[in-house]
């Protein structure tokens, strides 16, 4: 329940799929910003069942928000007696929706692993899909329970045991989802550890999903209800155990990489493979680029460097990360100085820290927003290879230039990936290591790089490769060229 609401920033309709014990309910309503809550049980009869020999997985009588000793009875809360897949594909199933949409969306019903035919068909069922989709607003979260947690043992979900498992995530996905990942609980009491799929709407979400925990126990003071006898409002979740949420087992990866059409992820990011070549820091050196008058310092090769060389795994992993929160506030802080002409010195310091990172640096929205990561040590100084001329890159992106890519195609092939363990992973190998050498270069010949890699953010896709296209026409010079002459 409380990772998919914090992942929401103002969660105000939540609906809930099953959940007749009245547990899922009590969690939702902690929240304070929660104003309604559907809960759709096909068996009235267990939920009275559990009212009345489980009350205590139902009490709300010690939260401060509540109206009600039982759950079921609270204002906020609507429980409706059927069967909640029809509802939904009734409800949002058509063009002529006829609910309002909901923030989240809680499934706390059948686990699409259990060996029942049902189960399967409801989750190889697009309209049921589409309808969940549809039923959530434009930053809506959707979470499942999958069951017990994939072994390393395990075969791919498309043939192994898991399919209905894999039949439903490519269903989210082809619903619209923009993002999706998983996690696991070991301490739920089910035997073994259980697994759990939250999906976004909207890919921006992801930087919620990735806040460090003192963000998150921010969030909870904000969020949560108090309790009337003073205990804590949660007993096992608060922002450390959010925080290991974010890395996925080791098994999903395992597992997601042992599908026969193996995800192109798993080749790129999945460790270090041992065959990679890497460049020692010595063989590299910097200084004055021979791009052009005013491309400042660039990267040279200290001695010959072959094909398909990594330059200095043991610098790239050590880049600094500018995480989304952090750099906003930069931003933030870097335009209010700029809009005031009392704080000259204080934009002043602000604008080198502002313009080291963005100009040194490059941006991506693997964690949902813009953030930046700077390469430690010479690497920076890789200058951008104009019209096709880059010798540091990926083959992928090597047809790619700033002359010939859309104004609308941002490229960040890691960035788009929807549902990847793998990346969830090795998030640092992969902002910081996947670029290699594209043909041999030779001792004194300046290494290019491709910045349109560099370029992460969709919202400024079209003025940055506007921007490299007319510095590679002369018409302007970079950020640092820039500020270095004139600041």
């Amino acid at each position: 329940v409380h990772p998919s609401m914090i992942a929401h920033p103002n969660p105000k309709r939540v609906a809930i799929i099953g959940g007749g014990e009245g547990a899922t309910l009590r969690e939702v309503l902690k929240h304070n910003s929660v104003e309604e809550v559907k809960m759709v049980e096909i068996d009235g009869e267990l939920v009275e069942l559990c009212r009345e020999h489980l009350p205590e997985w139902n009490d709300c009588s010690d939260i401060v928000g509540s109206d009600a000793d039982s759950c079921f009875d609270d204002s906020r809360a609507s429980v409706a007696f059927e069967d909640a897949f029809k509802w939904f594909m009734d409800s949002f199933g058509t063009d002529d929706i006829t609910e309002e949409k909901f923030d989240v969306i809680i499934m706390d019903a059948l686990d699409p692993d259990q060996f029942v035919e049902i189960v399967g068909n409801l989750y190889k069922d697009n309209k049921f899909v589409d309808a969940l989709f549809n039923g959530l607003t434009e930053d809506g979260v959707f979470v499942i329970q999958l069951g017990e947690t994939d072994d390393n043992d395990d075969a791919g979900d498309d043939a192994g045991q898991y399919q209905d498992v894999a039949d439903m995530k490519g269903g989210l996905e082809n619903a619209g989802f923009k993002s999706m990942h998983i996690y696991d609980e070991g301490h739920s009491h089910f035997l073994a550890p259980w697994s759990y799929l939250v999906c976004f709407k909207d890919s921006d979400l992801r930087a919620r999903w990735h806040m460090n925990a003192a963000e998150i126990e921010i969030e909870l003071h904000q969020r949560l209800h108090r309790t009337r006898s003073g205990k804590p409002a949660l007993s096992f979740f608060d922002g450390s155990t959010m925080v290991g949420y974010q890395v996925p087992h080791k098994a999903f990866e395992t597992v997601y990489c042992r599908n026969e059409d193996k995800p192109w992820d798993c080749n790129h990011y999945m460790g270090i493979n041992p065959e990679w070549a890497s460049v020692p820091m010595s063989h590299l050196e910097a200084r004055k680029s021979t791009v052009g008058e005013f491309a400042g310092r660039g990267l040279f090769a200290a001695a010959d460097i072959p094909k398909h060389s990594r330059l200095a795994f043991e610098s790239s992993v050590k880049s600094f990360h500018i995480l989304p929160s952090s750099w906003s506030i930069i931003v933030q802080l870097y335009e209010w100085a700029s809009d005031d002409e009392s704080l000259g010195s204080v934009e002043d310091e602000l604008s080198s820290v502002y313009t080291f990172s963005d100009g040194y640096g490059f941006h991506d929205v693997l964690l949902g927003v813009d953030h930046v990561v700077v390469d430690a040590g010479i690497i920076a100084f890789c200058n951008h290879g104009c019209n096709g001329t880059f010798t540091v890159g990926t083959e992928d992106e090597a047809t790619f230039t700033e002359m010939n890519v859309g104004l609308n195609e941002v490229i960040n092939e890691a960035s788009s990936q929807v549902f990847s363990p793998v990346i969830a992973r090795h998030m640092r190998q992969a902002l910081s290591i996947g670029d290699y050498t594209l043909r041999d270069v030779r001792e004194g010949e300046e290494l290019l790089c491709n910045y349109l890699s560099f370029l992460g953010d969709s919202n400024h896709w079209e003025e940055d490769v506007t921007d490299l296209r007319e510095q590679c026409a002369g018409e302007t010079i970079g950020a640092i060229s820039e500020y270095e002459l004139y600041d």
